[in-house]
């Protein structure tokens, strides 16, 4: 059963909006799969999703003009599936375009590296019709590799929207979080001109209006390789998170209490846009950052800020130590 979420907001939470048609009682859900040359693993991830046997299911994979084996592979489904194939804007872009065309109460999001667990669905329906006033029903998620070897655990738990928030930390496993779609229309859907962050900001301004539910059951397998985004790009999250935040601060509907705490927001935002930074690659950038963080909240310091300063200093030379003495933590995402 979902968990329902304490809320740190004053203000009134909407109502979760509701599709069901009083004539078939199973709510259809629609999961979208963005893709892109993903042929090494497509299979796999459309596998997963047909293999819920959840009864009422549309399934979109949106293309983006793939010159690999992924088309041949989409035609080997016949009518399983609905598929498109076309030049697109980038990812939040092809998951906008099929959730356009979703009929679905539910909508759901899996990358074409991704997989679905076995009743992901079922679960995720139970607790939607348990928890009426949820909007986004989320659940555990492992990481794996290229070979499906579970890696370990995605760190996800209760929902809190203060901490998503103030602490920037994403604990909302994207291929693992399911939204109702009336509420995905009234805030909008991804925003295309994001990259990396587009699922954060849409978790930030879902939460900014209604309640979250935590189903605490893994629902997806969220798969790391070579050409993962967090692993390959990781310092260009940065930039994309301060505009986020610049919007979300400006939010009505954004209760007092969190807009005391602005300060410590950006204090914890340019610190993490410090980690992305420097271990992206960018000590120089990751040094500004601090600066920010510093300037935001002048009594606010972690022993990871202080580190981060001091290898930061040393250019590369930093970065090396740092990874002999405590690994890079996006190596594995």
């Amino acid at each position: 059963m979902g968990e329902k979420c304490p809320s740190p907001h004053k203000k009134p939470r909407e109502s979760a909006p509701s599709r069901r048609s009083r004539v078939n009682q199973i709510p259809l859900v629609t999961i979208v799969t963005p893709s892109l040359n993903q042929g090494n693993y497509i299979r796999a991830t459309i596998d997963s999703i047909l293999s819920q046997n959840y009864p009422n299911l549309e399934y979109w994979v949106i293309d983006g003009g793939s010159n690999d084996e992924t088309l041949e592979i989409l035609r080997s489904y016949g009518e399983r599936i609905h598929w498109v194939s076309e030049a697109d804007e980038g990812q939040s872009n092809a998951v906008n375009k099929g959730w356009l065309r979703a009929h679905g109460e539910i909508l759901g999001w899996v990358n074409a590296d991704d997989v679905l667990l076995p009743g992901a669905l079922h679960h995720v329906v139970k607790s939607f019709d348990e928890e009426e006033t949820c909007a986004v029903v989320y659940g555990g998620c492992f990481y794996i590799d290229a070979q499906g070897k579970t890696l370990g655990e995605y760190p996800t738990y209760a929902y809190d929207y203060a901490t998503l928030l103030i602490e920037a930390e994403n604990f909302i496993p994207q291929p693992a979080t399911f939204v109702r779609h009336q509420a995905a229309k009234k805030v909008g859907l991804l925003d295309e001109s994001l990259h990396y962050v587009m699922d954060f900001d849409f978790w930030l301004r879902l939460g900014a209006r209604y309640n979250f539910c935590y189903l605490p059951t893994p629902l997806a397998a969220l798969r790391i390789h070579g050409a993962t985004k967090t692993g390959t790009t990781i310092a260009r999250f940065a930039p994309e998170l301060e505009r986020v935040y610049h919007r979300i601060f400006s939010l009505p509907e954004l209760s007092t209490d969190l807009h005391a705490q602005e300060a410590r927001a950006w204090a914890y935002l340019y610190h993490r846009a410090a980690s992305y930074s420097f271990w992206g690659g960018a000590p120089a950038r990751a040094r500004t950052y601090l600066k920010k963080s510093w300037s935001a909240l002048p009594l606010w310091r972690t022993r990871s800020f202080w580190l981060l300063m001091l290898f930061s200093l040393f250019g590369q030379a930093g970065y090396n130590m740092a990874e002999r003495l405590h690994g890079n933590p996006f190596h594995s995402r």
